[in-house]
C-alpha cells in the first residue's frame, strides 16, 4: 500500500501537533503519571458501566434461585460463583454496583451543595451566621459518623434516597468546615479586593471569584469521600439498613455470605469485599494524584481571620456627640486651596480604629487632603505610615472588623461617601472610582483570562452586549500600548509579564471613565524601566481623559515625575502638604527633608544616601507631641510634649512642625527641585 508524500507531511503534522499539545499540558501528565491512576480511573468507570448497564450486561438474572446449585464453585455458568441460594454472584455484583454507585454520587453530591452553601456563607459572611452555622457543623462533627447514619436512616427510612440524605448529613459537616477555612483565605486575596473595588455584587463574588478557587482545593476531597461513601453506604447495608431484599448489594451481599457461609465457605465472603476494597482504593488513589497535581495551585492567603466580617464595605461610627481628640492633639487645620473651587475629592479629619486583642488602635488621625480635577497628588511616606489605610478608606475597603471609620467626611464630587448605602457605594467603585493595587498577578484572578475580567468590569456597570464589551477591552488594552491586544484578551494572568499585568490593571481601572483613579503602589513590584513606563502612562492618561489620580508611594524619585502636589503621612498623620517642586526645593518639615536625604533616586553619586535613625511606631504606640521627636534631630523639649497641629507654611503648603519659622531645610533633591522649576535652598 502507497502513502501519498501529502499524507504522510499531514500525518507527521498531527503527530508533532499531538506531541506539542502533550507537552504543554504538564499538570495532566503529571496526574496520569501517577501510580495505578489509571487503573484506577478504569475500574471506577468499570463500576458505573455496571451500574448503568446492569441488565443488559449481567449474565443471569441477581434474584433467580437453584438451589441444586447452592454455594456452588467457578464453573462456565458461574464465573464467581453462586450464593447460599444458589444466585450467581457476578450478577448481584453488577446489580449491587447500581445502590452503591447511586449512594455514592448521592452522597457526595448532596453533601457538596449543602457544605457549599453552609461554608461560602459562613466564611463570606461572618458575624453571628458563621458563628450559628459552624456550632451546628461542630455538633455533627461531634456524634460518630455511623451512629449519627443509623439515626437518621431510622427515621428516614432504607431505600437508596434515603440512605443518601443520611449520609450526606454525616459528610456535610467535614465539608463545610473545609469550605469555610477556604474562604475565609481566599476573600483576603488581592483579586477579590480588586473585585470588589470595581463594584462587584458581593454574590457574583463568592461565586465568580471565590467558588472556583475553593473548588481547586475541594476536588481531592471529593475523591477521597466518595471512597468513604462507598464504605458507609456497604457499612449501612451490612448492618441491614441498606436496599430491602432480595435487591442486590455489596454490603448486603457480605452480610449474607458472614451468617450463612463464613465457616463453610469463607470464599463467599471474598467478590463483595474485594469489589468494595479495590472501588475504595480506586477513589483514594485518584484523591492521591490529584492532591500531587494540584499541590501549590490554591492561592494563598496573605492573613486567616477567624472574626466577623462585613465584606466590601468599612463600618462606619457616627457618634451623636463629636469624637474629642485625644489628649494634647490639635485639630488639624483644612487643606488650603488657593481660593479654587471645591475639589473632586475631599477628605476631611479622617480618622480609623482598628479592633487588636489589646482594644482599639488608632492607625490613621485627622487626615485630611484634595484631589482637584485632573490633578496628580502623590501620598508618600515609609510603611506604616498609614497611605494605604487611607486610599483604602476613601473607597471603604477596609474589612469591618477590624476597621472602623470613626471620624471625618469623605466628599466625592460633593456627595460624602461615609453616608451612602452599601449598593450606592458598590455603584461608584469602578464607575466613578476605580484602584489599581500594588500586586497585578495577586489582583488578577488566575482562574480566568485577561479578557473575561476585562467584560466582567464593564458589564458590571453598563448595560452592553458581551461582544461590545469585547471590543472595548481590545481597545483599552491596546490604549495602554499592549501589543496584540485582540490575542492578549485570550490570556491568563500568568501568560503576562509583570508591566503587562499592571497596563492590564490599569486598563480595568479605566474601562468604565472614571474621574478618579487611586494608586496603590502600583509600580513597587516592577523594574525600574517598566516603572517609566507606568509614570509615562499615566500622565498621558491623565491629559487624555483629564483624569485624577491619587498615587500612593514611598518612592520619592518617582511621584517627582509624577505629581502636582504630594501629602506626607508619618505614623497616622500628614506632616507636610505641598506642591511637588517647592517640596523638593524646599522641604518644610524635618521628616520630609530626611526622606529626600535617604532617597537614593533623587541624590548625586557624590552625596550619599542618609538613612533615617530609627522607625516608624507602631499604631497604638505613638509618642506624646511631635510624634517624629525621637528621630528628629531639631527636637526640642517642648516637641516632645506639645500637640502639633497643621499649619500653613507658604502658599498652598502645610507643615506639621512648631519650628518651621526657625529651621531652613535645604532641598536635598536638587537636581529634581531645578527641573521642576523650584529654588532648591533658601530660607523659609
Amino acid at each position: 500500500m502507497t502513502v501519498a508524500t501529502g499524507d504522510v507531511g499531514l500525518l507527521e503534522g498531527e503527530r508533532r501537533s499531538l506531541r506539542g499539545w502533550w507537552a504543554e499540558h504538564q499538570r495532566l501528565r503529571r496526574f496520569l503519571g501517577h501510580g495505578g491512576v489509571l487503573l484506577s480511573f478504569a475500574w471506577v468507570l468499570l463500576m458505573i458501566v455496571f451500574a448503568l448497564f446492569a441488565p443488559l450486561i449481567a449474565p443471569h438474572d441477581p434474584n433467580a434461585q437453584n438451589l441444586a446449585e447452592t454455594n456452588a464453585g467457578i464453573s462456565a455458568g458461574h464465573w464467581i460463583g453462586a450464593d447460599d441460594l444458589g444466585r450467581d454472584v457476578f450478577s448481584r455484583l453488577i446489580y449491587g454496583a447500581q445502590s452503591s454507585m447511586q449512594v455514592t454520587f448521592e452522597t457526595v453530591g448532596l453533601a457538596l451543595v449543602l457544605a457549599l452553601l453552609i461554608g461560602l456563607v459562613a466564611g463570606f459572611r461572618g458575624g453571628w451566621l458563621d458563628f450559628l452555622l459552624m456550632r451546628g457543623a461542630d455538633a455533627g462533627l461531634a456524634f460518630p459518623p455511623l451512629v449519627l447514619a443509623l439515626a437518621v436512616v431510622a427515621v428516614l427510612g432504607t431505600s437508596v434516597n434515603d440512605t443518601s440524605f443520611a449520609l450526606a448529613i454525616v459528610f456535610t459537616p467535614g465539608f463545610a468546615r473545609f469550605i469555610r477555612g477556604q474562604t475565609l483565605a481566599i476573600r483576603e486575596e488581592s483579586f477579590v479586593e480588586a473585585s470588589t473595588s470595581i463594584g462587584t455584587p458581593p454574590t457574583r463574588i463568592v461565586l465568580v471569584r471565590i467558588l472556583p478557587n475553593v473548588m481547586t482545593g475541594l476536588v481531592v476531597g471529593i475523591a477521597i469521600a466518595l471512597g468513604s461513601a462507598v464504605l458507609a453506604e456497604s457499612g449501612l447495608a451490612f448492618l441491614g439498613l441498606g436496599p430491602p431484599p432480595p435487591a442486590a448489594s455489596w454490603g448486603d451481599m457480605l452480610q449474607e455470605a458472614y451468617n450463612t457461609s463464613l465457616f463453610t465457605h469463607p470464599w463467599s465472603l471474598v467478590p463483595a469485599g474485594l469489589t468494595i476494597a479495590l472501588t475504595v482504593l480506586a477513589f483514594n488513589t485518584i484523591g492521591d494524584s490529584l492532591r500531587d497535581t494540584l499541590s501549590g495551585a490554591t492561592p494563598r492567603s496573605r492573613r486567616q481571620r477567624g472574626v466577623k466580617r462585613q465584606r466590601g464595605i468599612t463600618a462606619v461610627v457616627r457618634p451623636a456627640q463629636p469624637i474629642p481628640a485625644p489628649a494634647a492633639q490639635a485639630e488639624p487645620d483644612e487643606p488650603e486651596r488657593g481660593g479654587a473651587g471645591p475639589a473632586l475629592l475631599e477628605v476631611r479629619d479622617l480618622s480609623v480604629e482598628f479592633q487588636t486583642d489589646t482594644g482599639r488602635v488608632r492607625v490613621v488621625d485627622g487626615v485630611s487632603f484634595d484631589v482637584g480635577e485632573g490633578k496628580i497628588v502623590g501620598l508618600v511616606g515609609e510603611s506604616g505610615s498609614g497611605k494605604t489605610v487611607s486610599s483604602l478608606a476613601v473607597l471603604r475597603l477596609l474589612s469591618s472588623p477590624p476597621a472602623q471609620i470613626v471620624g471625618g467626611s469623605i466628599r466625592f464630587n460633593g456627595r460624602d461617601l461615609l453616608d451612602i448605602e452599601f449598593d450606592e457605594m458598590r455603584r461608584i467603585r469602578g464607575r466613578d472610582i476605580a484602584m489599581v493595587f500594588q500586586d497585578p498577578l495577586a489582583s488578577l484572578d488566575p482562574s480566568f483570562t485577561i479578557g473575561y475580567q476585562l467584560i466582567e468590569a464593564i458589564r458590571l456597570h453598563e448595560n452592553v452586549t458581551r461582544a461590545a464589551a469585547r471590543d472595548r477591552a481590545a481597545k483599552l488594552l491596546e490604549g495602554v500600548h499592549i501589543p496584540d491586544p485582540s490575542q492578549r484578551l485570550s490570556a491568563y494572568p500568568h501568560q503576562l509579564s509583570g508591566g503587562m499585568r499592571q497596563r492590564v490593571m490599569i486598563a480595568m481601572a479605566l474601562s468604565c471613565h472614571p474621574r478618579l483613579l487611586i494608586a496603590d503602589e502600583p509600580t513597587t513590584a516592577l523594574d525600574v524601566t517598566v516603572q517609566a513606563q507606568i509614570v509615562e502612562l499615566l500622565c498621558e492618561l491623565r491629559e487624555k481623559e483629564d483624569l485624577a489620580v491619587l498615587f500612593v508611594t514611598h518612592d520619592l524619585a518617582l511621584i517627582s515625575e509624577l505629581s502636582d502636589e504630594i501629602i506626607v503621612m508619618y505614623a497616622g498623620q500628614v506632616v507636610e502638604h505641598s506642591p511637588t517642586a517647592e517640596l523638593f526645593g524646599r522641604p518644610r518639615h524635618p521628616y520630609t527633608a530626611a526622606l529626600l536625604a535617604a532617597s537614593p533616586g533623587i541624590r548625586t553619586e557624590a552625596d550619599s544616601p542618609v538613612l533615617i535613625a530609627g522607625q516608624v511606631p507602631q499604631a497604638g504606640q505613638f509618642p506624646s507631641g511631635c510624634r517624629f521627636h525621637p528621630r528628629c534631630a531639631y527636637a526640642e523639649d517642648a516637641c516632645r510634649t506639645a500637640a502639633i497641629d497643621l499649619t500653613i507654611a507658604g502658599p498652598d503648603r502645610q507643615s506639621r512642625c512648631r519650628r518651621v519659622e526657625e529651621l531652613t531645610l535645604a532641598g536635598v533633591g536638587s537636581e529634581v527641585a531645578i527641573r521642576l522649576g523650584a529654588d532648591p535652598v533658601g530660607a523659609p
